[in-house]
Formats: structure tokens, sequence, C-alpha cells
């Protein structure tokens, strides 16, 4: 069988990609085996694999189950099968298992030799992409910027597992001085709110001491002594007073 995975761990403790295990077609089919029938009977050696959405899988010379994930919570990820963990908070740790005792154990029933030929003929192609850097792997892996990438082939000699370690980012915190703050108290409105209160205190004050101007229906000159030019005064512009008396030499003694 062939187990290949491609999976990106994110910043946010959660892991994407996809896990393909599969096998060899004329080898599911032996014994008038259907593909199916095939296929589910050797997954029986497989330890149990990281849960997500499955959907089969099969071209032209192989048959199997692939497993995508999506944002799928680290804690999913601890398995009997591979393993991804974060250690303390600045670690990534990465490990797959190639010890023959946990695999081939459904064959193992019939011939305990087989267990030992079932993990010669697996193969492995693993990829793990980290959100920081890569601080250690094991024996066989490659690394390229923040990916590390395994290729055992079948019929060679395998390790005893696929490690790898890399740098984590810092945790989402809560936010400073929340504590302190009174957490969602709405400081800004009450703030604003002063502001705008000590701005009408202020206009109201100046109305106050504004100077009052002339009552409606007052006289600009109200209480003040009449002039000569006064309405209602002798001689002045408004009603004309008496005329004067005018007297002529010899008109007294006429008539």
């Amino acid at each position: 069988m062939q187990l290949n995975t491609g999976l990106t761990v994110n910043a946010d403790d959660t892991v994407s990609g996809q896990l393909l295990l599969t096998a060899e077609r004329n080898v599911l089919t032996v014994n008038n085996k259907t593909l199916e029938a095939g296929f589910a009977e050797l997954r029986q050696n497989i330890p149990a694999l990281p849960e997500g959405t499955e959907t089969r899988y099969e071209d032209v010379t192989h048959y199997g189950s692939q497993i995508n994930y999506r944002n799928v919570p680290l804690d999913r990820f601890d398995s009997e099968s591979l393993s991804i963990v974060r250690q303390g908070d600045d670690r990534y740790v990465f490990t797959l298992p190639l010890d023959p005792k946990k695999y081939g154990g459904k064959v193992a029933e019939q011939d305990p030799a087989n267990q030992a030929r079932f993990m010669t003929l697996m193969s492995f192609e693993i990829s793990v992409t980290f959100p920081g850097r890569v601080l250690d792997v094991s024996t066989g892996g490659q690394v390229n910027d923040r990916t590390v990438t395994w290729r055992v082939a079948r019929n060679q000699p395998k390790p005893p597992e696929l490690r790898a370690v890399a740098e984590a980012p810092p945790r989402p915190s809560a936010p400073a001085d929340e504590e302190d703050t009174g957490g969602d108290f709405p400081w800004l409105l009450v703030g604003a709110g002063a502001v705008i209160l000590l701005l009408v205190a202020t206009l109201v004050v100046l109305l106050l001491r504004r100077p009052k101007g002339p009552a409606a229906g007052d006289s600009p000159t109200s209480g003040a002594p009449p002039t000569p030019d006064s309405p209602g005064t002798p001689g002045g512009s408004g009603i004309p007073g008496p005329a004067p008396r005018t007297t002529t030499g010899g008109a007294s003694g006429s008539g």
C-alpha cells in the first residue's frame, strides 16, 4: 500500500491538506475480490488515520481513499498513524511512526512474518508545511523553506519514525489592559459626552452675561427729559404751538 500526505499547519493551530491511502488494483482483486472488498481488507492493516472528509480515489493503476482536511483543529491530529502537536508556546512537532508492530496486524493473524513483509512493501511520501522555521528533521527528510518532505520507497529499509520540529507563532492573546479598562466599557462615548456637556455649560454662561436690550414697545429715549424738538413740545417738530400775536400801528383804534 501507499500512504501519501500533503499537510499544512496553520498559525491558528489548525491543519489543512489531504491524505491519500491506495493500493495497486491487481493486488486488491486477488482471488476474484472486488476493488472495494480488497481495499477494505488491506486497510485493516493500517493504524487509525486522522478523521476528515473521505472520498473514493481511483486511477488507472491504483484504488483507495482520499481524506481531505480544511482548518481541522490540531488536537484531531493526534492519531496512531501520525501526530501533529504543539509543545509549549513555541514548537510544533510532527511524528509518523513506522514501527512494524503498528502495521500489518491483520495479515499477522495468519503468519507473524507477514507483518514485517507488509511493512517492507509499504511506501510513503509525506509533506508537511509549517507556519514557522523548521528547526529539526529526522533522517531522510528534505527541507525546502518551511516544508519538510520524506520519500520512503517500497522494498527499502524503513526508519523508526518520521519526525520534524518547527517554530510556532505566539498564541493569540486577550486584548492588553482589558481588566484595567473594565473590558468593553464605552470610555470613548463617556469622554465625548463630557466634552459636549462642557460646551453647553460654557454657552449658557455666555448668554447669561450678555447685556439686555430695550424691552419691546419702549422708546429708545424712554425716561429722558423732553427736548425742544420732541413731539408734543411747543415749538417742537411735532404738534404746532399757538401762532404768535402780531400788532400794527393804527389798527387798534379802527372800527
